[in-house]
């Protein structure tokens, strides 16, 4: 196990304490979590509380008991909230002008700390939906309880978790259930009552109110469509705000994914079946149709895959406010029409795809261009990595881990790619829906930099456009466009893989416009070829006239052109691989395996028809041939090194440098751009100058094969100089 868990007699408490394997998991930047324990409250269920598969909150149902002490602390936060009113009277006035009829059933709330809960009344699953709104605090949390210990520690404390607010008409604890779905199709409207006049919502919350509605109960809802008052920019700035708050308050989430599908049946019985099946399978590898049977799982070619990455690719799955409302839930369940997934299974079945490498199982049809889309798998396995973070350090993740995290998702604003996420990290930006986009990415890159000046780097490792936005400084990335190519440097300088500027330190300073950058840096190569961008690189290595082998032959007629002989005396056909795969294995973290070597050499030899390709090529004692790929070993690796290949070229150009070099290079990189290291970067950067002696433009990353562990530092007349980057 990961999490060890120790109960106390008598205490409502459960001790964690994290293991060495469970603290890598949690984050890259996580401080040593070894040991540490983590508090948690064992909630139980009033025998009272009605079930169902839910488990929705119904309303005038106490789903926890208050002790004294708790009771006590939620009376005197009641008397003093109703003396302040009594002393400061605010008065309800509308919120705005009636602009928009759903504007009239609203009240300007009280305070910042105040939210809406929405309890839908009972009816059947045909009748008409009615509402009506219930104002409540999230300012009450029970405090620490001074006469409770546990005897022989000092680490446990002793806070009731607060899973409810408080009603401000009537001083009661309210439980409730919180919503996280996909606001859907704007122009689909339907309506529905609320506080007794006609309320607008999308088709899709429609839809889901009907199934979360009961027929014998009311039940209590946080749903943001109609919690918040959407017309009011200054409510909603606010209400973002209190976004952790309001989920971390919550009794429960659901996960509305929508309703069932043909086939939703299936997909849901293969999910348990590879939950079952794989979660203690550690060791075989699963390639064959036996390998199928053997573990009882549909054959590779069962149509029931394709129905799971249906599940999987419904739109909730890529909308960006679901990473701050799972991770900061404490209790999630999905709910597809009727039918339901714990938060449990679907991590853990996520996890045996991904460590099984059966992602591709799931394959729906999607089309090449919109590859950049991120997997339901990727989704779960990223907001788990979040959640156990979350849990150790609350509201201590770091803001340009959640923005890059983020970055695939979809936002209707591009604004919320930033404010969306605000409840997660220590250093948020309070929204402002006024400002220019632009402003809140600079905003955010001000934000990351200034809590933490050498993650410089990884910001900058972070810029992935053709063009970037009109006013946005080249060296901001713009998070509204998903990223075109995985990283090659992103959190990299902790692994040690490249190491372009080997023994510097970060060097860096605002221009006084507080737009532009000086950064230490030094230009040590300007680009001489530049091949077509790699922008269909799929998998198909060993398929002739596809697009991966018109790239490969591409790049071996500049090598034969421009790139015999290597400056550092490396041999042409070890820098040809290496710069294909961006020395880098398949799991990005660990430096490219010899094992590739015999493989690419059979590749490169079966595409130009001759053996050997390069003069410099050399031979291997095991002569492999294609039909070797298909072994459990060589074919192992193939499928390792196809991983690898495909991250390090799709999206970017390779290409060759003046003094000879071959590497990797941005989608917008020209001939005449400049290769530059900045001092303690570990991969270097390609720029392009504007006129003398003008500001650079960041162009991004890139992978120059001979200069990746610190050579440039020996080149004659290396110095540092100060680069300015607009």
């Amino acid at each position: 196990m990961d999490i060890f868990a120790e109960e106390h007699d008598g205490s409502p408490w459960v001790r964690l304490v994290i293991t060495k394997k469970a603290a890598l998991k949690i984050h890259e930047r996580c401080p040593n979590p070894v040991g540490q324990w983590v508090t948690v409250r064992k909630t139980t269920l009033s025998t009272a509380v009605p079930q169902d598969e839910a488990n929705i909150v119904k309303a005038g149902v106490v789903y926890r008991e208050m002790d004294p002490f708790e009771e006590a602390a939620l009376r005197n936060f009641v008397s003093t909230r109703e003396a302040e009113k009594s002393a400061h009277p605010t008065g309800t006035h509308a919120a705005t002008t009636e602009t928009a009829s759903n504007d009239l059933i609203y009240k300007r709330l009280d305070r910042a700390q105040d939210i809406r809960i929405v309890q839908l009344l009972p009816g059947t699953f045909e009748e008409s939906i009615h509402c009506t709104l219930h104002e409540c605090s999230t300012d009450f949390e029970y405090p620490v309880d001074p006469t409770k210990q546990v005897q022989g520690t000092k680490y446990l404390t002793f806070t009731a978790p607060t899973f409810h607010v408080v009603s401000i008409a009537s001083g009661e604890p309210i439980w409730y259930t919180a919503i996280s779905y996909v606001w859907g199709d704007p122009a689909l409207i339907m309506s529905i009552t609320c506080n007794g006049r006609i309320f607008k919502t999308t088709q899709n919350l429609y839809t889901a109110l009907r199934y979360l509605r009961r027929t014998d109960v009311t039940v209590n809802l946080w749903i943001d469509q109609i919690c918040i008052n959407q017309n009011d920019l200054d409510e909603k700035a606010q209400q973002v705000v209190l976004m952790s708050k309001i989920y971390k308050r919550a009794w429960n989430t659901v996960v509305w994914l929508g309703e069932e599908t043909a086939t939703s049946s299936s997909a849901h019985a293969t999910l348990v079946a590879v939950k079952d099946a794989l979660q203690y399978n550690t060791t075989e590898a699963i390639t064959t149709a036996d390998d199928f049977e053997r573990l009882d799982l549909p054959s590779p070619e069962s149509e029931a895959w394709q129905a799971l990455g249906q599940l999987l690719s419904r739109p909730w799955f890529q909308r960006l406010w679901i990473v701050q409302e799972a991770v900061l839930s404490h209790d999630v369940k999905f709910m597809d029409g009727r039918k339901y997934i714990t938060w449990s299974d679907m991590s853990l079945f996520a996890t045996c795809m991904i460590d099984n490498n059966l992602e591709s199982l799931l394959d729906v049809g999607q089309s090449a261009e919109h590859e950049e889309t991120e997997s339901g798998l990727s989704r779960i396995r990223m907001i788990d990595r979040t959640m156990d973070f979350e849990r150790v350090h609350p509201q201590q993740s770091p803001l340009l881990g959640l923005l890059v995290d983020g970055r695939g998702s979809r936002a209707t604003n591009p604004r919320d790619k930033v404010y969306g996420i605000m409840g997660m990290t220590a250093k948020p930006l309070y929204p402002d829906y006024t400002l220019p986009v632009t402003k809140v990415y600079i905003d955010a890159a001000h934000k990351i930099l200034d809590s933490y000046a050498p993650s410089l780097i990884d910001l900058l490792c972070c810029v992935d456009y053709e063009q970037p936005s009109e006013n946005l400084p080249t060296w901001v990335p713009d998070w509204s466009i998903p990223r075109q190519t995985v990283s090659i440097g992103y959190l990299g300088a902790p692994r040690g893989i490249h190491q372009s500027a080997k023994g510097t330190k970060v060097s860096w300073n605002y221009r006084p416009n507080g737009v532009s950058l000086n950064i230490s840096g030094f230009c040590c190569d300007t680009i001489n070829t530049i091949g077509p961008l790699a922008k269909f690189v799929l998998t198909d290595l060993i398929i002739r006239e596809s697009p991966t082998h018109a790239f490969i032959m591409e790049c071996l007629r500049q090598v034969s052109q421009h790139g015999q002989k290597q400056p550092d005396e490396t041999s042409i056909f070890e820098a040809f691989w290496q710069t294909l795969v961006a020395g880098k294995d398949h799991s990005g973290v660990q430096k490219a395996p010899r094992d590739y070597e015999a493989i690419f050499a059979l590749l490169i030899d079966t595409a130009t028809g001759r053996s050997p390709s390069f003069p410099d090529q050399p031979t291997f004692k095991r002569k492999l041939n294609l039909a070797n790929l298909e072994v459990r070993r060589p074919g192992h690796v193939y499928r390792q090194m196809q991983i690898a290949f495909k991250a390090a070229v799709k999206g970017r150009r390779f290409g060759t440098t003046a003094s000879g070099y071959m590497g990797l290079f941005p989608k917008s990189t020209q001939v005449g751009d400049l290769v530059c290291i900045f001092s303690g970067g570990h991969v270097p950067f390609v720029l392009r100058q504007h006129g003398e002696p003008g500001p650079y433009q960041l162009v991004g990353e890139c992978y120059q094969h001979g200069i990746m562990n610190g050579q440039v530092m020996s080149m004659a007349g290396f110095a540092f100089d100060t680069i300015e980057i607009r």
